[in-house]
C-alpha cells in the first residue's frame, strides 16, 4: 500500500485500473424496449417472427399489476412471451456471454437467435445461461423468453395468500467474461464464497472459496489474488495462489485461514463490511483476466432456548417485520430504489430484523440489509402444502440451494426458512390419508433440513407453524428445524387476544430446547377507517394500535422469544381476500403505496433509540363529527407517538397542555373547529426539543339542527358502525350513525348487521362489494330500520340512499386464511320494502338482490323540498324480510 501526492497521477491510475477492470468483465441491463404478447403463440422463439404489434414494455414487468384492482374474479395465470432485438459489439466476440434473470414467475424458457439456451423452473431465485454459441457478434441478436406462471403441481408454492405474478419481474443484464473467469454456472452466483470459521473480537479468521472456470481450449496458468480491504479502502490482508486449470474445466480453490486482527464487527449498530477482492492473473503476462468484489461482514451469533439471541456475544431482541415484493399498481416489478425504500422503512422504523418472506427476494434487497445492519431469514416458498412427488422434492432441494448459494455472502442472513403453515391446507379428511400425507410431508421437511445443514451448518434452519400445533406434532414437525417460528393472530383471527402469550408460555414448556420466535402477527388496518370503539375485524388505525401494543409488550417480557417479525411491512395483494380493501392484504404497517400508518408510528417510537415525536392519524386529512362541547366544537381523541417522557399538544394556537407517554403513546382529547385546523405537538427531554405539525380539514355537523351557530351543508353516515371512514378521492368524511333525537338525527329501530363466525360475532360483511372503491361504506348496515330522521331547517336537499345485499344466496368458498373467522352461510331469503320521504313514496316492492344482485353497491338520489319545518323523515315500510340501509348521504343544494 502507499500514498500518492500528486492528485493528477493518481487519477490517472485509478481511470486505468477502471478501464482495464472493465475490459475484462462487462456487465449491463437490457431491461428497456421488450416486445410482450400474452398467450402461447406460435412461432413465437423464430427469429423472423414479426412481433411489431405487440406491446412494449420495460423491465422488471408483470402481467398481472393492476388484475387484483378490476372486479374480475381471479387472475391470468398462462403463457406470455418476450422478445428483443439486442446489438452485441464485434469487439466482444473473443468473450464469454451470460444472461442473467433475476428473477422470472415462474417457468422460464430462451432462445437465442431461435435457438434453444435453456430453462428455469421457479419464480424467485436467479438465473444464468451461457450464450457464447449462440449470439452473433458485430449485428442484431434475437431472444425470445416464454415465461409460464401457471399452476404446477411440483413448483412450489401450490397456494398462497399473495398474487402469483407472471413477467419477468426483475432485472436483465448481459455478462462478457475473459474465458478464464470467476464460474458463472454454480447456481448463478459469482463463484466466490466467504466464510468465517472463527471470529471474535481478537481475530477474524477468513477463508474464500473460489469457483474458476475455463472455457477456452487451451489449459492456462493463473494467480488467484484474494485482498481483503476495510470499508474505507485500506488493505488488511492479501493472499495469492498459483493453479493450473485444465482447458474447459471448472476448479475450486481454497485459500484458508486468512486472519484479520483486532476485526471491526458487523453489528446492528455499527454494520461494517470488508470487501474482498478477487482476482485472477495470466501468469505468464499478469494480466488481469477477471474480478469479483464481495463484502464480507465479520460476526458471531447464537440462539439460545431461554435467552434468545446474541450477535458478537450481546443480547439483542429481534424485532421487525416480514416482508412481500409488492407496490401498488405494480405488482412485484419494483425498480432497485423501491426495494431499498421499503429497507430503510425498516430501519427509520428501529427494526432489527426482517424476514425475507415467503421467498428469496431482489439482490438488492439483502445488500441494504447488509449495509444497515438488519438481521434477516431468507426462506424457500414451500407454503399452505406440498405435492406427494419426487418432482416437487427435487425443485424444492434445488430452491433451497439456490438461495443459500445466492444469499450466501451475506453477514446480516442467520436464518433459512423453508416451510410456512405448511398443513394449513390439508387435501385429506379420511384419516389414513392424512396419516400418509404427514409423512410425505415430513419427508420434505426433514430433506430438506439435512440439504440445508449440509450445504451452511454455520446457520440456523427455521419452519413457521400456524396455530395448530396438535397437527404439527402428528406430523412429527416441530422437533426438526433449530428455530421454531409461530404466526399468531389470537384478537385477530381468534377472539381471546390474551391467548397469544398463553400459546408462547406453552411452546417454551412443551418444546423444551427448541428456539422460540413469532414470526407472524398482526391485524389489518385501512387507514381510511377509525373508530373510538375498536374491536377484532372493524380494520380500525385504533385496534391496529391496541392489538400491537399488546403483543409487543407480551414478547418483551418474555427472553425466551429470541425474536418477531410482524406481518406485513406493507400492504400486498391477495386476490382471494376482499375485507375493507378488496384483493389486499392490509395488515402492513405501511400501505401498498407506502403511506405510514399509526402502527409504523409506533413502532418508530417504541424501537428507536433517536427521540422521535410524530402526531398520529396524520394522513386523515379531513375529518368530521357532530358538535359536543359548549363552545361549537368537536372533541375527538388524537394519539400522539413519542419515546419522549412528555408532550404538548397545540390546537389552532391554544395549549392542551403537557400528558405523559404511556406505551409510547399520549392521548389527547382535541377540540377540532369547523374548516382549517392546526396540530402541533411538542415534546422536551434533556435540552432537546421537537416539534411536529399537521393540518386537519374539519366538517362539523351541529348536534342540533335548529340552531345556527354552526350552520349545516352536509352529513354522511353510515349506519350499523361505530367507525369513521375517510373518503379521500372525494374529500368526504363518513360517520359513525347515532339514535335520533328530537331537534338532531339519527336513525329509529333496528339493530346493526353483524356476521355470524366460528368464533363468535364481528361488525359488518367481509364481502367484496362491486360497483365502488369504497367497500366500508357498504360492508355496514342496519337491519329492520323503520326510519332516519334529520330535523334539518326548510330547504331544498339531496338524499343518497347507500345499499348492498350482505346476505348471500349462494354458498361461497371459505377463505382458509381466515382460520375460522369466515362469516358462516346466511341467505338473504326474499327482501322486500318500500321507502317514503316526508309522506311521499318514492320506492315501493324494492328488492336489492332482484334488481341488483348480491354484494352490489346502490345509490339512489331523491331532491328533496323540505317546507314548513317539518325537516327530512325517510321511512322505511316492510313488505316482506326487513328493511336495510347501509348508509345515507343529505347535502343542502
Amino acid at each position: 500500500m502507499f500514498i500518492m501526492k500528486n492528485g493528477l497521477v493518481a487519477l490517472l491510475v485509478l481511470m486505468s485500473v477502471y478501464f482495464t477492470q472493465a475490459g475484462n468483465r462487462i456487465i449491463y441491463t437490457i431491461n428497456d424496449g421488450w416486445r410482450f404478447a400474452k398467450g402461447a403463440s406460435f412461432g413465437a422463439k423464430a427469429e423472423k417472427f414479426d412481433d411489431a404489434l405487440w406491446m412494449k414494455v420495460n423491465i422488471p414487468h408483470t402481467w398481472n399489476n393492476l388484475d387484483s384492482d378490476d372486479e374480475i374474479p381471479g387472475y391470468y395465470r398462462g403463457q406470455a412471451w418476450y422478445r428483443k432485438s439486442v446489438f452485441v459489439d464485434k469487439n466482444k466476440q473473443n468473450k464469454r456471454a451470460f444472461i442473467y434473470f433475476e428473477g422470472a414467475n415462474q417457468e422460464t424458457s430462451l432462445y437465442v437467435n431461435g435457438k434453444f439456451a435453456g430453462e428455469h423452473k421457479g419464480g424467485y431465485t436467479r438465473f444464468c445461461f451461457d450464450i457464447t454459441s449462440l449470439l452473433r457478434f458485430g449485428e442484431k441478436n434475437t431472444f425470445a423468453v416464454l415465461v409460464d406462471n401457471s399452476h404446477n403441481p411440483d413448483i412450489p408454492p401450490l397456494s398462497a395468500d399473495f398474487t402469483f405474478y407472471g413477467g419477468i419481474y426483475r432485472d436483465v443484464y448481459l455478462q462478457f467474461t475473459e474465458p478464464v473467469h470467476f464460474s458463472t454456472n454454480h447456481y448463478a452466483t459469482s463463484g466466490v464464497y466467504i466464510r468465517t470459521p472463527k471470529v471474535n473480537e481478537d481475530e477474524a479468521v477468513v477463508d474464500v472459496t473460489c469457483l474458476i472456470s475455463n472455457d477456452s481450449d487451451s489449459k492456462s496458468k493463473i494467480i488467484l489474488e484474494n485482498v481483503i480491504c476495510d470499508a474505507s479502502g485500506r488493505e488488511v490482508e492479501k493472499t495469492t495462489s498459483t493453479l493450473a486449470l485444465p482447458a474447459k474445466k471448472t476448479v475450486t480453490e481454497v485459500q484458508k485461514n486468512i486472519r484479520i486482527k483486532n476485526p471491526r464487527l458487523w453489528d446492528i449498530d455499527d454494520p461494517h463490511r470488508y470487501m474482498v477482492y478477487s482476482r485472477v492473473y495470466n501468469k505468464d503476462d499478469f494480466r488481469l483476466m477477471d474480478e469479483v468484489v464481495t463484502p464480507v461482514g465479520l460476526r458471531w451469533f447464537s440462539f439460545d432456548a431461554d435467552n434468545g439471541f446474541f450477535l458478537n456475544g450481546k443480547h439483542r431482541k429481534l424485532i421487525g417485520t416480514c416482508r412481500h415484493q409488492d407496490y401498488c399498481k405494480k405488482g412485484n416489478a419494483l425498480r432497485d430504489e423501491m426495494h431499498v425504500r421499503d429497507i430503510l422503512l425498516i430501519k427509520e422504523m428501529g427494526g432489527n430484523f426482517l424476514r425475507v418472506s415467503h421467498y428469496p427476494q431482489d439482490p438488492v434487497v439483502m445488500e441494504m440489509c447488509d449495509k444497515l445492519g438488519i438481521v434477516t431469514s431468507v426462506e424457500i416458498p414451500v407454503v399452505n402444502a406440498v405435492t406427494e412427488s419426487q418432482g416437487f422434492l427435487d425443485n424444492a432441494v434445488f430452491m433451497a440451494k439456490e438461495m443459500i448459494h445466492q444469499c450466501f455472502n451475506h453477514p446480516s442472513v442467520m436464518i433459512w426458512g423453508y416451510m410456512n403453515e405448511i398443513l394449513l391446507r390439508k387435501p385429506y379428511k379420511d384419516k389414513k390419508k392424512l396419516e400418509q400425507y404427514y409423512l410425505d410431508v415430513e419427508k420434505v421437511a426433514r430433506t430438506l433440513e439435512s440439504t440445508i445443514r449440509e450445504e451452511d451448518p454455520s446457520r440456523y434452519t427455521m419452519m413457521a407453524y400456524h396455530n395448530d400445533p396438535d397437527s404439527y406434532e402428528a406430523a412429527r414437525l416441530t422437533d426438526i428445524s433449530m428455530i421454531q417460528g409461530w404466526n399468531l393472530y389470537q384478537g385477530w383471527y381468534e377472539p381471546d387476544i390474551n391467548e397469544f402469550q398463553r400459546l408462547l408460555d406453552r411452546a417454551h414448556r412443551t418444546y423444551k430446547g427448541k428456539v422460540i420466535m413469532v414470526t407472524e402477527y398482526g391485524p389489518g388496518v385501512d387507514p381510511r377507517l377509525h373508530s373510538y370503539s375498536p374491536e377484532r375485524f372493524d380494520f380500525s388505525q385504533e385496534y391496529g394500535i391496541d392489538y400491537h401494543n399488546h403483543y409487543l409488550n407480551e414478547m418483551k417480557k418474555r427472553p425466551f422469544v429470541a425474536g418477531s417479525s410482524l406481518w406485513n411491512l406493507n400492504d400486498f395483494y391477495s386476490e382471494s381476500r376482499a375485507d375493507a380493501v378488496p384483493h389486499v392484504n392490509n395488515k402492513g404497517i405501511v400501505g401498498l403505496s407506502r403511506e405510514q400508518k399509526d402502527t409504523y408510528l409506533f413502532y418508530q417510537a417504541s424501537l428507536s433509540k433517536a427521540p422521535i415525536i410524530k402526531i398520529g392519524n396524520r394522513e386523515w386529512k379531513t375529518r368530521g363529527g357532530v358538535v359536543n362541547t359548549p363552545e361549537n366544537m368537536c372533541s375527538q381523541i388524537l394519539p400522539v407517538f413519542t419515546n419522549m417522557e412528555e408532550v404538548e399538544l397545540i390546537i389552532n394556537g391554544k395549549s392542551l397542555g403537557k400528558k405523559k407517554s404511556e406505551d409510547c403513546i399520549a392521548k389527547f382529547n382535541v377540540p377540532f373547529c369547523n374548516g382549517s385546523n392546526t396540530v402541533e405537538a411538542v415534546g422536551r427531554q434533556a435540552g432537546i426539543e421537537l416539534h411536529d405539525l399537521i393540518s386537519v380539514d374539519f366538517k362539523l355537523i351541529p348536534s342540533d339542527l335548529n340552531q345556527h351557530e354552526v350552520s349545516f351543508s352536509e352529513m354522511n353516515v353510515m349506519l350499523g358502525s361505530p367507525r369513521y371512514f375517510e373518503d379521500r378521492k372525494a374529500g368526504a368524511v363518513w360517520i359513525p350513525e347515532q339514535e335520533y333525537k328530537p331537534g338532531s338525527w339519527g336513525y329509529v329501530g333496528g339493530t346493526p348487521y353483524r356476521r355470524e363466525t366460528g368464533f363468535g360475532t364481528m361488525l359488518g360483511s367481509e364481502v367484496d362489494i362491486a360497483g365502488t372503491d369504497n367497500n366500508p361504506v357498504f360492508q355496514t348496515q342496519r337491519v329492520g330500520l323503520e326510519a332516519f330522521r334529520a330535523d334539518v331547517l326548510d330547504g331544498e336537499y339531496s338524499v343518497y340512499l347507500y345499499w348492498a345485499e350482505l346476505d348471500s344466496d349462494t354458498k361461497k368458498e371459505s377463505l382458509i386464511y381466515n382460520l375460522g373467522a369466515e362469516a358462516t352461510h346466511s341467505v338473504a331469503g326474499v327482501r322486500c320494502f318500500g321507502v317514503s320521504i316526508n309522506g311521499v313514496s318514492v320506492l315501493d316492492n324494492f328488492s336489492i338482490t332482484r334488481e341488483y344482485g348480491y354484494a352490489r353497491a346502490v345509490v339512489k338520489k331523491f331532491k328533496v323540498v323540505v317546507t314548513n319545518g317539518q325537516g327530512l323523515n325517510i321511512e322505511f315500510s316492510r313488505q316482506e324480510g326487513e328493511p336495510v340501509l347501509n348508509a345515507i348521504r343529505i347535502y343542502k343544494n
